[in-house]
């Protein structure tokens, strides 16, 4: 009894399908690191919306502050306010036995935002951008609206003007994206600055900060 084998025809065939699977694994492959990718960075963009939003809170009587150093026009992420830590521009206010006012330390704030945004604590750069921050971050807070107030409580009577009030902000940061998506819309930081506006990308948080009575 004779046994038949595969042809030569055979084997190039089947060769050919399992090519073409590969191929389609390899590109789903590629599309989830793309995608896990996307991710982290939203993550950590988030991550530092938190952090500044946490630090207005901490320092919350002087929070128009920190929306007047980061607007729409002129978003926080250039390194520069990063460079000015430890010299007259900003004081150091994580330096020991140093002791910062509201002030200063609102200035410090924003530098080490400055700092975070550009990639300041990564220590390894290929082709002098830094690699493990975000891509080309920029960070903008805005006010929104008036004050939200109601008369500070008890007796006797307190002077006019004092009020337990608070202040609405959007703390945003946009980075620039790898593949083209929706153009966002909840805020214009970062417009312009990434070419084409779908490859820009956005996490907006909305912040009250409420400043007590005195």
């Amino acid at each position: 009894m004779l046994t038949r084998g595969f042809t030569l025809l055979e084997v190039l065939i089947t060769l050919i399908i399992l090519m073409f699977g590969l191929l389609g694994l390899a590109g789903l492959m590629a599309k989830g690191q793309r995608a896990s990718f996307e991710a982290l960075q939203r993550q950590q963009a988030l991550s530092f919306a938190t952090d500044v939003a946490e630090r207005m809170r901490s320092n919350r009587e002087l929070a128009a502050t920190y929306a007047a150093a980061a607007p729409l026009a002129t978003p926080v992420g250039s390194g520069a306010r990063f460079a000015l830590i430890g010299t007259a521009g900003v004081s150091n206010c994580g330096a020991a036995n140093v002791i910062c006012t509201p002030a200063e330390m609102a200035a410090y704030d924003m530098a080490l935002w400055d700092g975070a945004l550009v990639g300041a604590a990564e220590t390894e750069v290929q082709g002098g951008n830094r690699i493990g921050g975000i891509s080309r971050a920029n960070g903008c807070i805005v006010a929104n609206g008036g004050a939200i107030g109601a008369a500070c409580p008890g007796a006797p009577a307190l002077p006019a003007g004092r009020f337990f009030f608070g202040q609405r902000y959007t703390v945003s940061v946009a980075w620039q994206g790898r593949d083209a998506t929706a153009t966002p819309t909840a805020s214009a930081c970062g417009a312009g600055n990434y070419g084409t506006e779908s490859f820009r990308r956005l996490v907006t948080l909305d912040v009250i900060v409420q400043v007590p009575c005195p």
